[in-house]
């Protein structure tokens, strides 16, 4: 008998039914009916608050609670710098969200027979690894339609949560703490919590699947490689992933002034930030020579001395790239040295679908001065043709490194479980003088309603789907979602649940056999399987020979960003010759 509960009790519009009460491994927990689709239980803290001595540290087991714990209200966005895009509740610009923030959110189907177990999907949401949460996601659709359960997590963000400073190191009592891949272990933490208690939500710990959008596939990808992950997942799915690791000596070391294509910050060059802001030292020169005099106690105390607001304000100061990603870092221990090698032998049996947008890089040009302009909250493409071209080549690049080259050699080393995708969907309507189909067309994230079920993107969806495209755009929808749901069952998407749709083929190495899913509307083509493959021999032919560009200074900014893509500068690419003597 639950003390004080009464059978669907209504608290804050919520419909809290007795039937939700589970006793978990920290204590009590009730959650509540989600919107009639699925129960919810919100707000679960997975581990203990990183605050004090406890930042920058592995996180730890979450403190045992007396009583019942009402899990109906998301637990605070880990502490990132405010962004329409991070959080719509935030005010740009400024230090949001908190770090005691590592609550995880269980939606489970309504009804669940006594024996039975479900199949268990981890969501990691994106971001850059700098910004998001996990209250953007609603997955109830998926789960009430496919019968799945669906765990949404926050996990550290941005310094908080990658950053490997020397002092950290020497004054830690395990290589765990001394990492530098916080917001890994949260995630491989959030991974152990699922494997202990969500057979209690109906849920089967031998059948965990991962899945993540953007830095969320990125981080898809780091678990892969993390022998600290191993056995705590069964399956992967990573959406617009980035590949691109940083190496240890990167995530530490101070900067060469010649050093322009290194996009990792260091943990010594913030510090010597840090020390210029709070007027210790007069310029970087002298914080260095400060910053080597000073013992590693000292820099580990003045870092955990230091505020969230402090830490944040200067970093971000610093950046010359406002949409910097942070990425695992290769420590040796959570990561490998050599970072995501997918011809490790490790790989060949895990079952992975992989897959991009084919205008990934649409999202980011909509808001880029080169290519756009904004107006009375409108955007206007300045040249549509570059505009194209631009987010052609640089999506191309993205799916080079993200699926294309991963799929290949995970296919060489014999995994016969990969799965490409490319989402085409690209109907949105036209709203005052904006033709979305041209500017945002099938762009950096866009799939995800699509996935998760709800036709929600945080407000995005307004510019997407109307009166007129929303029947075609849910019946691609439940496609997706019967693709997803039937490789966390099985791990192989084959034909869907029901059996019904056209086999979704492994990727294949061999010439003019078929590679991955093309996802589509019936009035675009379908779905559909494809054989190309691309690389990035293949992209630097394709610009060499594109008549649609006009010059050599053109076709060198678009070998750039086609690398850039990954969040990189290629070197295959730039030393093609081609941009020698450019600008």
């Amino acid at each position: 008998m639950i003390t004080g509960c009464v059978s669907n009790q209504i608290n804050e519009n919520k419909v809290i039914p007795n039937e939700t009460f589970r006793s978990i491994s920290s204590g009590d927990v009730i959650g509540y009916i989600h919107e009639d689709r699925s129960h919810a239980w919100l707000g679960i803290p997975y581990a203990r608050a990183p605050i004090g001595d406890l930042r920058w540290r592995a996180p730890q087991e979450p403190i045992p609670w007396r009583g019942l714990l009402k899990a109906i209200e998301y637990g605070p966005a880990c502490t990132q710098i405010g962004s329409t895009f991070g959080d719509p509740e935030a005010i740009e610009g400024s230090v949001h969200g908190s770090e005691d923030c590592l609550y995880l959110n269980v939606f489970a189907p309504k009804k669940i027979d006594k024996n039975e177990k479900l199949p268990v999907m981890l969501w990691i949401h994106g971001g850059s690894n700098t910004i998001g949460t996990s209250k953007l996601y609603d997955p109830s659709v998926l789960v009430s339609s496919e019968r799945v359960i669906v765990v949404t997590i926050n996990y550290r963000l941005g310094i908080f949560g990658w950053f490997a400073h020397p002092s950290i190191s020497e004054m830690s009592v395990n290589l765990e703490d001394g990492s530098g891949n916080y917001g890994t272990l949260d995630q491989i933490f959030a991974l152990k919590w699922i494997k202990n208690n969500i057979d209690l939500f109906g849920g089967d710990a031998t059948n965990i699947t991962i899945f993540g959008e953007s830095a969320g596939g990125h981080n898809v990808y780091s678990l892969l490689f993390s022998p600290l992950a191993k056995g705590l997942f069964n399956k992967a799915i990573s959406q617009s992933g980035s590949t691109k690791t940083s190496s240890i000596q990167d995530a530490i070391n101070y900067r060469e002034a010649n050093d322009e294509y290194n996009d990792t910050i260091s943990s010594r060059e913030i510090v010597n930030q840090l020390l210029v802001a709070d007027k210790l030292a007069n310029n970087r020169q002298n914080a260095i020579l400060l910053q080597n005099s000073m013992q590693d106690s000292e820099i580990h105390s003045y870092l955990k001395n230091q505020s969230k607001e402090q830490i944040l304000n200067t970093y971000y100061d610093n950046l010359d790239k406002k949409d910097y990603m942070h990425k695992v870092i290769n420590d040796g221990y959570v990561m490998p040295l050599d970072g995501m090698n997918f011809k490790s032998k490790n790989l060949r049996d895990i079952p992975i679908i992989t897959g991009t947008n084919r205008d990934e890089m649409k999202l980011f040009l909509a808001f880029d001065p080169e290519f756009a302009s904004q107006r009375f909250s409108l955007t206007f493409i300045k040249d549509q043709d570059l505009y194209d071209i631009s987010s052609e080549y640089g999506s191309a690049g993205w799916k080079v490194a993200a699926v294309d080259k991963p799929a290949s050699e995970l296919s060489s080393i014999g995994n016969n479980k990969v799965f490409g995708y490319r989402f085409d969907w690209d109907e949105e309507p036209k709203i005052f003088l904006m033709d979305l189909s041209r500017i945002l067309g099938a762009a950096h994230a866009i799939e995800i309603p699509f996935i998760l079920g709800g036709m929600e993107l945080g407000g995005l969806e307004d510019f997407m789907f109307d009166e007129k495209n929303i029947d075609e755009a849910t019946k691609l929808s439940k496609t997706m979602m019967s693709y997803w749901a039937e490789f966390a069952y099985n791990g192989d998407p084959a034909k869907g649940r029901r059996g019904d749709l056209i086999r979704w083929e492994t990727w294949n190495n061999l010439e003019n056999e078929n590679k991955f899913l093309i996802i589509d509307t019936p009035q675009d083509g379908g779905v559909r399987m494809n054989k190309e493959a691309l690389s990035y021999e293949v992209l630097v032919e394709r610009l060499l020979l594109d008549n649609r560009i006009p010059d050599d200074s053109m076709r060198c900014i678009l070998l750039k960003k086609a690398a850039e893509a990954d969040w990189m500068i290629d070197n295959n690419i730039m030393n093609s010759g081609l941009c020698n003597g450019l600008n």
